[in-house]
């Protein structure tokens, strides 16, 4: 797996686990990751940082 994908995983863990679940949400055709009533591009979640996840 690459480091990439490893932080992605851990970023959308993160907001997942500490959210409701039904408020994190990825729109593919968009690409944007709906979180309550905002949105952040889809790509922040390969960004280390994004969550404390992965600070």
């Amino acid at each position: 797996m690459t480091e990439e994908t490893i932080i992605a995983l851990r970023n959308y863990d993160y907001l997942v686990r500490n959210n409701k679940l039904e408020d994190v949400e990825l729109d593919w055709e968009s690409d944007t990751l709906v979180r309550g009533d905002g949105g952040y591009d889809i790509g922040l979640l390969t960004e280390r940082g994004f969550t404390p996840a992965t600070r």
